[in-house]
């Protein structure tokens, strides 16, 4: 058996407005050699933290109260450091940021071969081949924050893939990556499970068609324990009844919040539209005309690193076009204007949470409204319900990943903005949760700009779908009506 988890149980210390209750309880589960498993599980149930108490990072100084035991191979993963079991097992973090550490994608690729000691020749072997099987050649040289949120994960797939330990842990890492991306990774996951023994785990909170598809086994971390497929008589019940399936729950149907561009004029609309990174001659943007119509909601998709993120910066006034034009109700706007007109969430909603709890997070953008304190204070207090977040108290910097994206879009939902762009926002969360988001901001009449790979958000209540390629409209498939 490569992987046995016993009778596990875990809990974090008490914080301000976190929940106390135990994340695991009893939690057992086996993985051996060839096996591959899909982990799903909503925001909060502890998908992140089972895969730290895999690779031996928690308990660690977490003070976590913790009994049971895991074991790799027959051995304890406390009894040694996490560093020591760099042989046997690896991992992909949600969040690939917390995991970068280099500024060339090539050095970050060899960092973990450099501590096995293996020689020039070997390292500079397993690299080439590593970046062409995960299409990443070219960009050797590139500093990795540059690359897309897609393109990061593929980096550290790849360098795990170069690492090759028994124990692959992989945490939301199919999110961010682009449909043909997807694919790929589970048919990749499926033949090195199969073909070189490896144990594999794969956690995600959505269910996605191409999991039955490829016919890869899944389990369920609820109630603080883990349950297979196999082992439950109503799997796609239990999977709905988590957020994890349908959209079935939705409050407000997206498809009833009409739109007519036959009698609604343009709100954005971009002309002529250019745009180079300094030093990155492989990637320009390129958009001859844009629009997006009053209460629209517009989903922009396409493969990573296409442009879609630096047409949404552009957009929203973080970056200055080369040339072009953008305009607002038919006015110039220049980049300050355009950020006061947009509401932008992040693909990492670390780049956006920076005070000490959520309720200082939630009340900044009403401080300066001339609103009553008590009215500033009800409408955070609706937000934090809306939005099912923890109490306002809590530190953000303790969330969940998938959390912390639900706050972003709490924070928003308070905000009086014409466009909100939500980039991968749906990333680390479930249907129902994503749902919550995109009701929330659609009701009060905005247009939207939904990023995503997910064809189920992408089709979610959108007027169009417009494609990218290398930077600029796909015209081979142009705008697609819904």
């Amino acid at each position: 058996m490569l992987l046995e988890i016993r009778s596990y149980h875990f809990q974090f210390p008490a914080y301000p407005g976190l929940s106390t209750a135990p994340l695991f309880s009893g939690l057992d589960f086996s993985l051996d050699r060839g096996e591959l498993c899909i982990v799903l599980g909503a925001p909060e149930s502890g998908k992140t933290t089972l895969g730290r108490c895999l690779t031996g990072v928690y308990p660690g100084m977490s003070q976590a109260r913790w009994e049971g035991d895991i074991l790799v191979d027959g051995e304890s993963v406390v009894s040694r450091s996490a560093c020591d079991w760099i042989e046997t097992m690896g991992t992909v973090f949600q969040d690939p940021e917390e995991q970068i550490v280099g500024t060339r994608c090539d050095d970050e690729a060899v960092m973990s071969l450099e501590s096995l000691g293996l020689s020039s020749d070997e390292m500079t072997d397993r690299l080439e081949r590593a970046f062409k099987a995960f299409l990443l050649e070219g960009k050797e040289g590139r500093n990795p924050l540059s690359l897309s949120g897609g393109e990061k994960k593929r980096l550290l797939l790849a360098a795990l893939e170069m690492q090759n330990p028994d124990l692959w842990i992989l945490d939301e890492t199919l999110d961010e990556l682009d449909r043909e991306g997807q694919r790929f990774l589970l048919d990749y996951l499926k033949t090195l499970a199969a073909e070189k023994n490896k144990g594999i785990l794969l956690f995600a909170s959505k269910y996605k068609g191409i999991f039955k598809e490829a016919g890869i086994p899944m389990a369920l971390l609820h109630g603080g324990g883990l349950i297979r497929e196999e082992e439950c008589a109503d799997f796609q019940t239990l999977l709905e009844s988590e957020g994890l399936l349908s959209l079935s729950g939705a409050s407000v149907p997206l498809s009833d919040l009409s739109f007519s561009k036959t009698t609604q004029a343009p709100l954005f609309e971009l002309e002529n539209l250019e745009y180079r990174y300094p030093g990155n001659s492989g990637f320009s943007l390129h958009i001859p005309s844009f629009s997006i119509g009053r209460g629209e909601i517009v989903a922009l998709c396409g493969p990573n690193g296409c442009g879609k993120t630096t047409l949404a910066r552009i957009l929203c006034g973080l970056i200055s076009p080369d040339a072009g034009r953008i305009t607002v109700g038919g006015r110039l706007q220049s980049p300050e204007e355009l950020n006061l007109a947009c509401g932008y969430l992040f693909q990492n909603p670390d780049y956006q949470l920076f005070l000490p709890t959520v309720e200082e997070e939630l009340a900044l953008g009403l401080r300066y409204s001339g609103m009553k304190r008590e009215e500033r204070k009800r409408r955070c207090d609706e937000a934090r319900r809306l939005f099912a977040l923890p109490g306002g108290d809590a530190p953000p910097a303790l969330l969940s990943f998938g959390a912390r994206k639900k706050l972003q879009g709490a924070i928003y939902s308070l905000l009086e903005k014409d466009l909100y762009i939500l980039d991968e926002a749906d990333s680390g969360l479930g249907f129902r949760d994503y749902l919550t988001i995109l009701e929330q901001l659609a009701a009060r009449g905005a247009s939207l700009l939904v990023i995503s790979h997910d064809e189920t958000v992408q089709n979610l209540g959108a007027h169009r779908i417009i494609r990218m390629k290398d930077g600029r409209p796909d015209d081979r498939q142009g705008a697609v009506e819904s």
